[in-house]
């Protein structure tokens, strides 16, 4: 053959590629949902890594059948039908032709998929796993109620060296026969800790730096699978139950993250599965993973990024030794004044009132102190719960207050105090030179204190 004739084989071959890809694109495959006892309309849902998004409505073939058209895809992706998502079942769809859900919305989750073996398998996969795990869980309790026994630890300890082979040869059977459940399969395959097998000193080194051991996070299958969420958000609930040294849980939770390409959706979705369960435990680590996730996904997910940031602006507020939210207000002479300005200076932030008589009776106090300290270093920063403008004025003049000054005068709905969650007056906050908060609510004798402290160094 020559190598005209070669080319044009080629030619021919790489029109016949771009066909096919481009049918499989335009391609769809039918997904009907009879349920009954609907109360609203059923949609399908996908999750983008951190929420669930609205992908589809149906085309109601009567009351309660809904038909979606699904995009043909070359692996099986994760659907959620229900009436709202946080009550939606999941199913895998886009590599059937014709897949069914019989059931009710009432109980949604426990409808019956038909016409789909892979939604039956999917339902294997999920049962042999949480088998498992409930095997694992009781063997690890009874070796924990004879612990130090040897005659009795010998036989469990067998089982679960007998529990693990089971694990390993039905993930690798598996990854033989079906792939993409071998991937799903994988997240959730932990063996026993063997001091004599694994290079950790301690069970808790070993599962904190290989529970993903079967894992190939560079996989692209990962970046479908809202099982990464799941997964994360189960090892970072199990670390947080652990008694660990201060810092471990955020090394082990990086070094894992280090293990994910940057700025995939893998890690996209492993970071939220980890900083859901931090915000939940109220862990001081939300904010450090919380502000990764915003630098590395602000462009992909601005909504979601952004309603992060003002869960860790807030949080910032109410935790000590954390960096202060900057915020900027109007002064009584209509300049801007932002709390940023100040920084270089001890701070006391005072939240108060021309009206709140327990704030007019504490300034006083507050003037001599800050007499005392201006010239150390010492500034004040007052935030007017007022929102009538000349009686803020005035009371600022009649208590002689000689200290910086700032209201939106929106009254109880003052923006910065919603930021730092103030609920009543007199609130202090006080700050360090670099704006990292000292205390809170500090007034009278225990102010006095702090300030001696703080200016007698």
């Amino acid at each position: 053959m020559n190598m005209k004739a070669i080319s044009l084989r080629l030619l021919a071959l790489a029109g016949c590629l771009a066909l096919t890809t481009l049918t499989l694109a335009q391609q769809t495959v039918t997904f009907t949902a009879t349920l009954k006892d609907c109360r609203g309309p059923v949609t399908l849902y996908r999750f983008n890594g951190v929420n669930f998004e609205a992908f589809q409505s149906p085309t109601a073939v009567s009351d309660s059948v809904f038909q979606f058209k699904i995009p043909k895809s070359a692996e099986p992706v994760f659907y959620y039908v229900g009436e709202q998502p946080d009550m939606a079942r999941p199913i895998l769809l886009g590599t059937e032709k014709d897949v069914k859900l019989v059931g009710s919305c009432r109980a949604i989750r426990t409808a019956t998929a038909s016409s789909s073996p892979l939604n039956d398998q999917y339902e294997d996969l999920k049962g042999r796993i949480t088998a498992f795990k409930r095997e694992t869980s009781l063997l690890g309790k009874k070796l924990q109620s004879v612990y130090g026994d040897s005659a009795q630890m010998a036989p469990l300890t067998q089982r679960l060296k007998v529990m693990d082979a089971a694990k390993l040869s039905y993930l690798d059977s598996l990854k033989k026969k079906q792939p993409f459940f071998g991937k799903v399969a994988a997240l959730d395959t932990y063996v026993s800790f063997d001091p004599k097998k694994h290079k950790y000193p301690s069970e808790i080194e070993y599962f904190a730096n290989d529970y993903f051991q079967f894992v190939d996070f560079k996989d692209k299958t990962y970046e479908n699978l809202p099982w990464i969420y799941e997964a994360f958000k189960s090892f970072t609930s199990t670390l947080t139950l652990i008694p660990l040294p201060e810092g471990a849980m955020k090394g082990y939770l990086d070094k894992n993250l280090q293990k994910i390409p940057a700025n995939s959706r893998t890690r996209l979705m492993a970071m939220s599965g980890i900083i859901t369960i931090l915000k939940q435990k109220e862990s001081p680590d939300f904010i450090y993973f919380a502000d990764q996730f915003i630098n590395e996904f602000k462009e992909e997910m601005p909504q979601a990024t952004a309603d992060l940031k003002k869960q860790v602006n807030a949080i910032r507020g109410f935790s000590l030794g954390g960096e202060a939210p900057d915020f900027a207000q109007k002064t009584p002479e209509d300049k801007d004044l932002k709390l940023s300005d100040l920084r270089g200076k001890v701070v006391l932030v005072d939240f108060w009132a021309s009206w709140c008589g327990p704030c007019r009776r504490e300034n006083p106090n507050v003037v001599r102190l800050y007499n005392q300290y201006k010239e150390k270093g010492f500034e004040i920063l007052g935030v007017s719960l007022d929102n009538v403008k000349d009686r803020w004025v005035q009371a600022i003049e009649k208590d002689q207050l000689k200290w910086k000054h700032v209201s939106d005068l929106k009254g109880w709905q003052n923006d910065v105090a919603q930021l730092y969650g103030v609920r009543a007056i007199p609130h202090t906050i006080l700050l360090d030179a670099e704006g990292k908060i000292l205390a809170r609510n500090l007034r009278g004798a225990e102010l006095e204190e702090k300030l001696a402290q703080l200016f007698s160094k």
